[in-house]
């Protein structure tokens, strides 16, 4: 038995590492997963391996550090099929890679399993926000925040960009302070706030036009 799960980690870590590019980015994977007993694998430690290999693509971009983490985020979807983490990670590997389709698959799977999860919903709002979709971004940027996420500096900072976008300046104002009462070294949130207290709010394209209300 101590054999076996020995030669299972072996075709996996090659799997992973010779073949990640080939099979993940496609949307699925090509090992046989029918004949694959995820149970005996150490979820776990594979996980912080993958959390690993994901801070490293962060600060590195070195896209082959995304390719590993992409892998063993999958293999850690089939071992805990229902926890939103991995998963989300994963669909955040797809992100990255701007693989739209499986990104959203992913997400989508996710939120079938806890739509208030605020990770999730951070992270999909973070999907639209970077695609310049600013309406359903704020959609799951406001339900991460009210499902805990509230006291999160860069969700305050995102949702304060985009109703100054909106040209909503009083609910920019309040969300830029919030951000700014989260990190208080960053003063040009302060600034961004006197600003805006300066500006005429009634003449902003917001208050003459509901129909770009959230």
């Amino acid at each position: 038995m101590r054999i076996c799960k020995k030669l299972l980690y072996l075709c996996i870590s090659l799997l992973i590492f010779v073949l990640p590019s080939f099979s993940i980015e496609k949307g699925s994977v090509k090992y046989e997963d029918n004949l694959m007993d995820y149970s005996v694998l150490d979820g776990q430690k594979i996980l912080e391996e993958a959390d690993g290999y994901f801070e490293q693509y962060e600060t590195t971009k070195d896209p082959k550090y995304l390719s590993t983490a992409m892998g063993k985020y999958y293999i850690v979807t089939k071992i805990y099929p229902v926890e939103i983490y991995p998963m989300v990670q994963l669909a955040r590997t797809y992100d990255e890679k701007k693989l739209d389709r499986f990104a959203k698959e992913y997400f989508s799977i996710c939120y079938d399993i806890n739509k208030k999860d605020p990770y999730l919903n951070y992270y999909l709002g973070d999907f639209y926000f970077k695609r310049d979709d600013y309406k359903r971004a704020l959609r799951y940027f406001k339900r991460a925040y009210e499902n805990g996420y509230s006291e999160y500096f860069d969700l305050n900072l995102k949702i304060a960009t985009i109703y100054e976008k909106f040209a909503d300046l009083l609910t920019a104002k309040y969300y830029y302070e919030k951000a700014f009462s989260l990190d208080r070294t960053n003063t040009n949130l302060k600034d961004k706030a006197l600003q805006i207290e300066s500006l005429n709010y009634g003449n902003s394209g917001y208050y003459n036009n509901n129909s770009i209300r959230k």
